[in-house]
């Protein structure tokens, strides 16, 4: 059976796309902050830590696994104006957004050559779209996502295919924790519900689901795209 590589597998939508992935059979390679249930290998560090990556690539030799599809989830976000900006957390920000990434995919892509329908999917987020006040550094790294994708896409065809997913406001602890900074959470909420043309937030299941599409022979013509699934937020603003 193939194996799959998710990073913040931990989290709450890393933890959907294992748990879809377990459901259908597959192998689970996790790498979070914190040890990921579920999977059959789990590795606990920094994404952008290459001394890791390279465990994870013995970890696949020494095993004799055959990896179709690298999960990029791991990321984190940061709050401040711009005139307010400490530099440290914009590095940081890039080091585990973009840098995770790009380690990941060195390591992991020559393992991805040798399968058949190998892809790569990417966490971007609908913000690179539209930009966000006070979350510059999350926006500028999800921008820096899409182009990555759009330029690797081109380095690893035909053999691997590379695309990202745009989520808009899915209910994870991630974005929860962004929710509740503003002055009333509660009514905050209600009014980001209203934004949607599907009047609600969505699931880290709902995602879950166009990732594995991305990763599957029915997306098997696909390479550059990011998808978008943001309940209909786009379209109405």
């Amino acid at each position: 059976m193939n194996t799959v590589v998710v990073t913040g597998s931990a989290g709450g939508m890393g933890a959907a796309v294992v748990q879809l992935f377990c459901s259908k059979g597959f192998t689970i390679i996790g790498l979070d902050l914190k040890p990921s249930p579920s999977v059959d290998y789990s590795f606990v560090g920094d994404v952008h830590d290459e001394k890791i990556w390279e465990e994870i690539s013995q970890c696949i030799r020494g095993n004799n696994l055959e990896v179709s599809s690298l999960i990029n989830i791991a990321g984190r976000n940061y709050f401040d104006k711009i005139e307010d900006a400490r530099l440290d957390q914009w590095r940081d920000m890039f080091d585990v957004n973009v840098l995770g990434m790009v380690i990941g995919i060195k390591h992991i892509a020559p393992f991805l050559k040798k399968t058949k329908n190998a892809s790569i999917v990417n966490m971007s987020s609908i913000s690179a779209h539209i930009g966000s006040v006070g979350y510059a550094a999350y926006v500028a790294t999800k921008g820096a996502v899409d182009s990555l994708t759009k330029s690797l896409a081109l380095e690893l065809a035909p053999s691997v295919r590379v695309n990202a997913v745009a989520p808009g406001w899915i209910e994870t602890p991630f974005t929860v924790e962004g929710l509740n900074l503003a002055e009333d959470p509660e009514a905050y909420r209600k009014s980001v519900d209203a934004m949607h043309a599907l009047k609600r937030v969505g699931t880290a299941e709902e995602i879950a689901a166009v990732i594995y599409f991305l990763t599957s022979e029915a997306s098997s013509f696909m390479t550059g795209s990011i998808i978008t699934a943001d309940g209909g937020y786009l379209i109405k603003n």
